[in-house]
């Protein structure tokens, strides 16, 4: 038996191709993988609850609730559910707007951007013209080239022997071997390794790891967990060396994270 699926996001494009733009709600269950694809129209990913990551070349792009995304028209990208994940998807005909745009660029959401967000929704689902919609996306245009970007980047190392701790680290965290038992278990030597981090990521390895920790820590504050037990996951000896590492680097600490993600902004 055939059974009626929602269109994809392409389907939905090639059905529409005289709109400036089109909406659509997406549910992404934890380790849903949306493989390498691309969209003949800009998008800009809004993620409403969750966590998701998108790869777009060596890039990985954090995407919590604090952030968006413009993908540019035609660049290939593939994103990953981290945890129970909603976003709303905004596809951008270039044909009207945005036309010189190239560059993927990270948006921080700021309570201006997430209401115009919603407000080319509403106006969208009520069927505005595109004299109102193009409007709204000017508007939006500026606010994302204006923005600060501050989304969290994890690049991917080239280097195989970085790529084998990388992966290592990226699934067990909590790891926390010494540069020298790393060069033992991918067959390079600590001095190697420390001249490669340099070279890849301008940092030491430490720095990095705790890059690595802090992100992978974003996906634990949606769960129901003390910031203790968060802390122990990710490799850290106490809740307060954890608390101003976070802060250093999120600009905030866990718990407000943790209470922002679970306030409802969005009607949907």
């Amino acid at each position: 038996m055939v059974t009626n699926q929602p269109l994809s996001a392409n389907e939905m494009i090639d059905n529409n191709l005289q709109l400036p733009v089109l909406v659509k709600v997406i549910d992404m269950p934890k380790g849903y993988v949306d493989s390498l694809h691309h969209h003949k129209w800009h998008q800009v990913i809004f993620p409403i609850k969750g966590l998701l990551q998108t790869q777009v070349g060596s890039y990985q792009y954090l995407l919590p609730h604090t952030s968006a995304l413009f993908v540019p028209a035609t660049l290939v990208h593939e994103s990953i559910a981290l945890t129970n994940t909603t976003f709303i998807g905004i596809y951008i005909n270039p044909a009207y707007c945005f036309k010189n745009e190239k560059q993927i660029r990270t948006v921080f959401l700021t309570p201006f951007i997430k209401e115009l967000i919603q407000e080319i929704r509403r106006q969208y689902l009520q069927m505005a013209g595109n004299k109102e919609l193009l409007n709204l996306l000017q508007v939006l245009h500026d606010q994302i080239k204006h923005s600060d970007d501050v989304t969290f980047q994890l690049l991917l190392p080239q280097d195989r022997r970085l790529k084998q701790i990388f992966n290592k680290l990226t699934e067990t965290p909590i790891l926390d071997w010494s540069l020298k038992v790393w060069g033992e278990e991918v067959g390079a030597s600590e001095r190697t390794l420390s001249r490669l981090f340099v070279k890849e990521f301008k940092t030491s390895f430490p720095l990095w790891r705790q890059q690595i920790r802090l992100i992978y820590s974003l996906s634990l504050l949606n769960e129901d967990r003390t910031i203790q037990s968060i802390a122990d996951a990710v490799g850290y000896h106490n809740d307060s060396s954890y608390i101003k590492a976070f802060k250093s680097y999120f600009d905030m600490t866990p718990q407000q994270f943790k209470h922002n993600n679970n306030r409802t902004y969005y009607e949907l």
